[in-house]
């Protein structure tokens, strides 16, 4: 994602958050600290020095995407291994709001793999943005 067009959706998604009543602290924490989300305060801490910048949009929407859920308690995320429910969602809630950024602005991407690359979406979504794309094909 070329950085001023990542820049510009991170405002967008903490806008986002913001007109949610949500908060965030941005940090400058370790290359795989955790992004945090603290549902009973309604606030994120976002960790902008993540070792894979690219995806920081993706983590930014995944945070906002438990808070608005409704997960239960410290949502964090260090390992893909075993995602669970509330993780799963949380993937789904960014990657849809990423994808209705990127229409609203629009950059009709039409291939599932360059989105992904363009906006930063982890590999593991590749099933996600496949059928998010198949979807809204189905709609036109």
């Amino acid at each position: 994602m070329r950085n001023l067009g990542k820049e510009e959706l991170i405002e967008y998604l903490l806008n986002y958050a913001f007109k949610h009543g949500l908060s965030y602290i941005l940090v400058r924490g370790e290359p795989y600290d955790p992004a945090l989300s603290f549902k009973h305060k309604h606030k994120m801490i976002i960790n902008t020095n993540w070792h894979n910048s690219n995806e920081l949009p993706f983590i930014i929407g995944h945070e906002i995407g438990h808070l608005m859920l409704g997960d239960s308690g410290i949502a964090y995320w260090p390992s893909f291994s075993g995602q669970n429910s509330e993780e799963e969602e949380a993937d789904l809630f960014s990657l849809k709001i990423i994808y209705d950024y990127s229409c609203k602005n629009g950059d009709y991407i039409q291939e599932p793999g360059t989105f992904m690359q363009n906006y930063g979406i982890p590999e593991r979504m590749t099933a996600a943005t496949k059928q998010l794309f198949k979807d809204n094909d189905d709609l036109i």
